[in-house]
């Protein structure tokens, strides 16, 4: 099967599972106990607001049934909501107004932001540790790294974030080692949000050939705000240097806490799968060559065991999407775990059933390219 015939084929099995997914979505949220015609109208649910026409109270409860069409058969519900998400439209949150389409535009560049820079930390990390860990086997070097890894991978990701928060986005009096060492104020790096506190971030002012209102990744939009827009700012941030570097050191902590526990799988996988190619016969081969310890283990040996990391790429990028619903927590973050567990608690169904529908589309895709990416890297697969 040559290659463009397995993108093909893969992309066509991408559409059962769509469907599947919609389906299963749909599901949750009708399985999903609660009543949001009722959450909505709170102490007033059995408040008369007005009659039938034979002359029956309505009250505020049925009203807001009505209003939502939640008394209408699962079929009909399941047929409009399809026909909307075809549409464009995937509903509005009751508590605000605003297309939930919007929220999840606004929320998602924030986590797919800290998803990306946090797989930056993680791959380079667990993979250099792994294959140091894999040369050195058993020794302290090997003992450590292995010890540190169980430990990234066992411990909460909230635990981290905070401790992380401790020791470098606070001053010595609380625990902060950065302020003695570094000669800094307050830590080395902010404990909070996605920009400094006293400005509002641009969401309009770019160049004429980028989208109007940003794309919502900072780390990009930083660098095309117009220098109109940029004298509007506080003088320490009105650069595109000075814009980027406020959001980098923002996002530093956060994902450094994602990129750290997601390296200690990484190293393991990376480690056991080094250790089982050095030992084959090629390797060997390269030996008896005369060829240095460096050029085997890191030409011959390590391409082929970094096939299996490739492969677990895709369970990465959702690892660290799913991680970052705590971390946006413990840095106040608004992204799209802040939006989805907001849509649970206020029984948002739109919110939860849009936010859901995204990232199975985020884990389809990362892990076509992930398909695409070993097809490429080992022809084997494509001929299965």
């Amino acid at each position: 099967m040559k290659l463009h015939e397995f993108v093909v084929r893969r992309l066509l099995l991408l559409i059962p599972v769509m469907i599947g997914v919609a389906v299963f979505t749909f599901a949750v949220a009708q399985i999903i106990p609660g009543d949001p015609a009722a959450l909505q109208c709170g102490d007033k649910c059995g408040l008369i607001v007005g009659y039938t026409e034979e002359g029956e109270p309505i009250t505020a409860h049925q009203a807001n049934r009505e209003r939502l069409k939640l008394d209408d058969p699962v079929s009909i519900q399941f047929e409009r909501y399809i026909t909307d998400l075809v549409n464009g439209d995937w509903g509005e949150s009751q508590k605000n107004g605003r297309p939930v389409l919007d929220i999840i535009k606004t929320s998602a560049p924030v986590t797919l932001e800290m998803a990306f820079f946090s797989l930056m930390i993680a791959y380079p990390l667990g993979i250099f540790l792994g294959i140091i860990s894999a040369v050195r086997q058993d020794r302290m070097f090997d003992h450590v790294s292995r010890f540190f890894a169980i430990a990234f991978v066992s411990l909460p990701i909230f635990w981290f974030a905070m401790l992380l928060q401790l020791y470098f986005a606070t001053g010595p009096e609380v625990g902060g080692i950065c302020d003695p060492i570094f000669g800094t104020e307050g830590g080395c790096f902010p404990i909070f949000d996605r920009h400094d506190q006293s400005y509002t971030y641009p969401i309009e002012g770019y160049h004429w050939f980028y989208p109007e209102a940003g794309t919502g990744f900072h780390l990009v939009d930083s660098w095309f705000v117009t220098d109109a827009k940029l004298a509007e700012l506080p003088s320490e941030f009105d650069t595109n240097r000075e814009l980027f570097m406020d959001t980098l050191t923002h996002l530093v902590l956060p994902c450094s806490a994602l990129g750290i526990a997601s390296s200690g799988s990484l190293l393991r996988y990376m480690r056991a799968s080094l250790l089982e190619v050095l030992h084959e016969d090629y390797v060997r081969t390269a030996r008896a060559k005369g060829l240095s310890e460096f050029r085997v283990v890191v030409v011959h040996a390590c391409r082929n065991a970094m096939v299996p990391i490739v492969t677990i790429l895709g369970f990465s990028i959702g690892g660290a999407i799913g991680g970052a619903v705590l971390t946006e927590s413990v840095f106040g973050i608004h992204g799209m775990g802040t939006v989805a567990v907001l849509g649970i608690l206020q029984l948002e169904y739109q919110i939860v059933m849009g936010v859901t529908l995204l990232t199975s589309v985020i884990f389809l895709l990362s892990n076509l390219i992930v398909d695409i990416a070993y097809a490429i890297v080992d022809p084997r697969v494509r001929l299965e």
